[in-house]
């Protein structure tokens, strides 16, 4: 019978060092202190989302048993990160680097995959994950299209496993989003006339010419199931600080996301947070809220498309780089999803409006307005924060807290309860994200409607429910 690590780690000399040194170190989070209690880790994607969220806060839980990208580099760096991991909890320096997801799959010891892959490889990964029988924290936005969301819940149904969504603001940021979704739930505004959500523009380019791939990058395999297409980038490397800086502009690593072609640009970057939180929010986030009316009231995207809503040009970034829309319930209530808002004085958060002109605004550094400074003489009901979850996080250790995302996600594991960002929820969500980009592109009105997850008899906003997906790398949700 072949030994598997977790038996290696618990029945030998290496496993009791490794147990003491977990207890005794504050390298592992309370109640994953020993061998047993720690899930196997395996990290698929491994760019800077892993270097500032998954690696620092997942190896809290377990040891990391894989990791995994189509970027030799990138593996290489999170090989580096899980070593200096297990040399610190002695444990064995044994971790597997594969730029095949597949292989991590094959591995019985990983019982956890986190995803932080580029987003248009997210849902087939998630899908075969939980077929393998692992666990999942992926990364937002967690589909392409609204197609793949339906696919991915249809596996989870069968299969039961968990997953967690990378949308921290449900739980994280000293809980102002909680706060602000609860305040709306006890109608702390009145009856809600508006909400502006300011999520940024996408990023401009000049015309990227052609190059070769970086040698350490699988270009064909990073396109999945994307229609494969010349290498694009830069020579210089513009961005030299902040967040993602060190790539040059160009198709994949850092700026992929300001290509429809994988992603959606700011409403499935910041859209997929603020938009989450303001449905959330609205408590509208079933499927019998009605049809919802989307107007493209301005738009710029940095090309022309035609009239089927395709770009005409392939050599820049083609994602909206300013846009107002309004969706309207069929309640009356309006929301504003837009790059910014002078008029209101902000450019990145969510701000609230009643009939009654009462408001509030909130984002990741603040929560302010009159009903908020009202909430000193008048809190919030004792369990109102935690009747916005399916299953209530508001007791675990931490919860507020920066890392709390990923330990509400490794309770669940053992738990089995429904996570934070349960995977219903934003797909809902995503869909009305989805539906805005069909209308920017469209650069009309469409009406949505979220219990059919059709635009009704509207044949081209309907096309872009799915997509045709390259051979050998379609996402299929049939056993």
């Amino acid at each position: 019978m072949s030994t598997t690590r977790r038996q290696f780690l618990q029945s030998s000399g290496v496993a009791g060092a490794a147990a003491i040194a977990a207890t005794t170190s504050t390298g592992y989070a309370s109640g994953f202190r020993s061998a047993n209690e720690q899930p196997g880790i395996a990290f698929v994607g491994t760019g800077i989302r892993f270097h500032t969220y998954h690696g620092k806060q997942a190896l809290k839980y377990g040891p990391c048993i894989a990791v995994c990208d189509v970027d030799s580099l990138q593996a290489g760096r999170a090989l580096q990160v899980g070593i200096d991991h297990h040399r610190e909890q002695n444990r064995p320096l044994v971790i597997e680097a594969h730029e095949d997801y597949r292989r991590v799959l094959d591995n019985k010891d990983v019982d956890v995959v986190v995803i932080g892959t580029v987003d248009h490889w997210h849902s087939r990964i998630a899908i075969d994950a939980m077929r393998a029988g692992k666990d999942v924290y992926c990364e937002k936005p967690v589909t392409l299209t609204i197609r793949e969301g339906q696919q991915i819940l249809k596996v989870q149904q069968e299969t039961g496993r968990v997953m967690q969504v990378g949308t921290q603001q449900r739980t994280e940021f000293s809980k102002r989003f909680a706060t602000a979704a609860a305040m709306m739930r006890e109608n702390r505004i009145g009856d809600v006339k508006e909400v502006n959500i300011c999520l940024g523009g996408s990023r401009l380019c000049d015309p990227l010419p052609k190059a070769d791939p970086p040698p350490s990058l699988n270009w064909d395999l990073w396109q999945g199931q994307c229609q494969p297409v010349d290498y694009r980038a830069e020579k210089v490397i513009r961005d030299q600080s902040g967040w993602g800086a060190g790539f040059p502009f160009g198709r994949a690593h850092r700026y992929y996301r300001w290509f429809y072609e994988y992603s959606g640009g700011k409403l499935t970057d910041w859209g997929a947070h603020h938009v989450d939180v303001a449905m959330w929010a609205l408590d509208k986030l079933g499927a019998d809220i009605g049809k919802i009316t989307i107007d493209p009231v301005e738009v710029d995207h940095p090309v022309e498309f035609d009239e089927k809503g395709m770009p005409l040009s392939d050599d820049r970034f083609n994602c909206a780089v300013a846009f107002k829309v309004k969706c309207t319930f069929e309640d009356g209530v309006e929301m504003y999803v837009r790059d910014r808002a002078d008029e209101l004085g902000f450019d990145n958060g969510i701000m609230f409006t009643g009939k009654n002109r009462r408001r509030f605004l909130v984002n990741r550094g603040k929560i302010v307005g009159s009903p908020v400074e009202e909430l000193e003489s008048k809190p919030l009901e004792a369990d109102s924060i935690g009747r916005l979850y399916v299953d209530d996080p508001t007791g675990q250790e931490g919860y507020g807290q920066d890392g709390f995302h990923m330990r509400n996600f490794m309770e669940c594991t053992r738990t089995r309860k429904s996570p934070a960002s349960d995977m219903q929820s934003h797909h809902r969500m995503l869909n009305v994200c989805h539906a805005i980009n069909i209308a920017m592109r469209l650069n009309r009105r469409v009406v949505f409607d979220p219990a059919t997850e059709t635009f009704g008899a509207d044949k081209l906003a309907n096309s872009f429910i799915e997509r045709e997906q390259r051979k050998g790398f379609e996402v299929d949700s049939q056993a």
